[in-house]
């Protein structure tokens, strides 16, 4: 009941996001969740894998699609852009049968780890087992593969362009 009413039209309004951002929190025990709406979190398959956790501050924009049926982590200080897709499962492509849908499922887990900003329309595969800390995946970028910390990724396959140049100030 709570998945159909926090992504209500009502909710859109400026006003009652705090009330969306507490349903999604509630549910899914992620404390600093933000959300933006039409975001679909959700198990495309039931299996004993399938968990969301998100440990500190998530903003999830308009349109983000996160498939945790093999297992989503989320750090702290995540952004996940609008209309970026996270997948933890496919269909056996090495199966017996033809036809794709009678065909086992593969499930894997992804650990998306602190300070990572996935641009928009970027798309994670289910190959992708964990995104380094501090790395941007860059708009419309297809990651294939996991990511070192503090890498730039763009295209398609997502290659790495350059590293963040990080350096924290202690005050």
């Amino acid at each position: 009941m709570i998945l159909l009413i926090k992504n209500m039209d009502i909710f859109q309004v400026r006003g009652l996001r705090g009330i969306r951002w507490f349903l999604y929190r509630k549910y899914y025990g992620a404390p600093k969740l933000y959300v933006d709406s039409g975001v679909d979190i959700s198990s495309a398959h039931t299996n004993s894998n399938a968990r969301f956790e998100g440990t500190g501050k998530i903003n999830l924009g308009k349109g983000v699609y996160i498939d945790y049926s093999g297992g989503v982590k989320i750090g702290h200080a995540v952004a996940i852009s609008s209309g970026a897709k996270i997948f933890t499962h496919n269909h056996d492509i090495n199966g017996k049968f033809k036809d794709w849908q009678k065909n086992g499922i593969t499930y894997s887990d992804v650990v998306i780890e602190d300070y990572v900003w996935v641009g928009s329309d970027a798309l994670i595969m289910p190959s992708v087992k964990r995104l380094g800390e501090g790395s941007i995946i860059g708009s419309g970028a297809i990651v294939t593969k996991d990511t070192e910390p503090y890498g730039i990724y763009v295209g398609n396959p997502a290659k790495k362009i350059a590293m963040r140049n990080v350096e924290e100030l202690n005050e």
